[in-house]
């Protein structure tokens, strides 16, 4: 593969056979890495529960609180607790609305702005896409 790699001049070359899976990328050269622009490092996942706030950009047009990461959104701590909210609940900024987990990490969705809850948007348990509406605010 690495022979294709370099007589092609490819970048990279994937290789799968069931359930196995094989990618291969050419290292940059000294002139590709003029063109190459720097990307930001991905956050870690932690074990700890860490507050995100919902992104204001995606809450201000729909009067939504949106997911802050992909994941499965929970309404309660555990299925024994109640909801954080439920519909008529009033939310203040900075509060608790659901929690969103990330292979075992938790995170905390927190309101980022104050509100009466109209609609909850996401059923319990329910995976979530990042800046999915999850909450609508009257």
């Amino acid at each position: 593969m690495i022979k294709l790699l370099k007589e092609n001049d490819l970048a990279s070359i994937e290789y799968s056979h069931q359930d196995e899976q094989i990618k291969i990328t050419a290292r940059p050269t000294s002139s590709d890495l003029k063109t190459i622009q720097p990307v930001a490092p991905a956050p870690t996942p932690s074990q700890e529960k860490q507050p995100v706030m919902a992104t204001k950009v995606a809450a201000t047009s729909n009067n939504t609180i949106n997911s802050p990461s992909v994941g499965v959104f929970y309404t309660a701590k555990s299925p024994q607790e109640p909801s954080y909210v439920k519909v008529g609940d009033k939310v203040k900024k900075g509060d608790v609305v659901g929690v969103i987990e990330v292979m075992k990490a938790f995170t905390d969705v927190i309101a980022d702005r104050e509100g009466i809850v109209e609609k909850v948007l996401v059923n319990n348990e329910e995976g979530v896409e990042y800046g999915q509406p999850l909450i609508q605010l009257k």
